[in-house]
């Protein structure tokens, strides 16, 4: 259960927040309720909490003060979202500044906030994945040139003039994942843990035999496009390889893992021979009011985050979030002239709840605010 802390001076909202939200049913516990910030401080001065759902406007400490110091002190990096009576852009910038995750209106938004509270717990999920794909990369890390597969080889070849590696059978799926020959595969998986037990191998030397082929499967991909980044590939098999209630390590897991990779391979090559950009460029184009960010598309398109950014850069002359940025503003600019809309309307249909921050990009790409672009036109 992740933790959150509540913190409001007005006790009939404190009431309203713990009843308005199923806390338990989106896997949230409120350990702790301030009246101020000056105590949610010294709470987290001793006590970690997952997020911090925090008015703007207290005694002794309001919650942007707090923000602040937590964040300027390294107290906390819990998710923090801001409450407040005031729709002003200034205060919402200085909760951006120190990284608030969001800010509310009051009254509270049942919707909103629950949308807020899942996305943090999808957030939080992420990290504990990316602690995953660390220690996988960790423990392939000396083995990354072609040269050490086969020092890779030879050293774990031999225990105790035991042979250890099953190398043909490995070779056997890795060539069945390369052509996406799924009967192969299934085969294949089934002689490698056949070929195992026979040996009555231990789980050390089983995962020995594990890593051997990760490894392998990533210079499949290397190959196909010399610009995957490895920590991306090994993201994509993080992901992707396990599933709820599923063992770990289990032949079905491991034929499961394999289609999933051989499918990789399949997109990674296409993407090679048409273009991954112009896919993206699609998707934009088509989903342009969704939150689209350059790391979920990179995953989508298995293709190096910090690369797509660079294609952007080259073709556009513009990073991607000023490309997402101009494509919003278009379709804004042709529903004032073709709608009745009213503006925050028009906002929210294309990707911006702020409908000031909104505005401000507006006049940054067409020189004017959007009522008077309308009123020109």
């Amino acid at each position: 259960m992740m933790k959150v802390m509540l913190v409001d001076d007005e006790p009939f909202i404190m009431e309203g927040l713990k009843v308005l939200i199923d806390w338990n049913a989106l896997g949230y516990e409120i350990v702790k309720t301030a009246s101020n910030g000056g105590e949610a401080y010294e709470y987290l001065k001793n006590e970690q909490v997952d997020m911090v759902i925090s008015d703007i406007s207290m005694p002794v400490m309001t919650g942007l003060e707090l923000l602040k110091r937590i964040r300027e002190e390294g107290l906390s990096d819990a998710y923090f979202v801001i409450l407040s009576g005031y729709n002003d852009f200034k205060y919402a910038q200085q909760a951006i500044r120190y990284a608030s995750m969001d800010y509310l209106l009051k009254p509270i938004d049942k919707e909103q906030l629950t949308d807020i509270l899942k996305r943090a717990a999808k957030s939080k999920q992420a990290e504990y994945e990316d602690v995953s794909r660390t220690s996988i990369l960790r423990a392939l890390r000396s083995f990354r040139s072609e040269q050490d597969i086969n020092t890779y080889g030879d050293e774990i070849n031999v225990e105790q003039n035991r042979v250890v590696l099953c190398k043909e059978q490995l070779d056997d799926l890795i060539s069945a994942i390369e052509r996406n020959d799924m009967t192969a595969i299934s085969s294949s998986v089934d002689s490698l843990y056949d070929e195992t037990d026979a040996r009555g191998m231990s789980t050390d030397i089983f995962d020995m035999n594990i890593n051997y082929l990760l490894f392998r499967l990533i210079h499949l991909a290397v190959e196909q496009d010399e610009t995957v980044d490895q920590e991306e590939v090994l993201s994509y098999i993080s992901d992707n390889v396990h599933e709820a209630g599923e063992t770990r390590g289990s032949r079905a897991h491991l034929k499961r893992f394999a289609v999933l990779y051989a499918e990789y391979l399949i997109q990674l090559r296409r993407n090679v021979s048409r273009g991954v950009l112009q896919e993206i460029e699609r998707e934009i184009k088509l989903n342009f009011a969704d939150n689209l960010t350059l790391k979920d598309l990179s995953r989508k398109y298995y293709v190096n985050s910090s690369y797509l950014g660079q294609l952007f850069r080259k073709k556009y002359d513009q990073s991607f979030k000023d490309y997402l940025c101009s494509v919003r503003i278009n379709e804004a600019a042709s529903m004032l002239l073709k709608t009745d809309d009213k503006i925050p309307v028009i906002a929210e249909k294309v990707g911006y709840k702020d409908t000031d921050y909104f505005i401000q990009k507006f006049i940054e790409q067409k020189g004017c605010t959007p009522a008077k672009f309308r009123k020109k036109s």
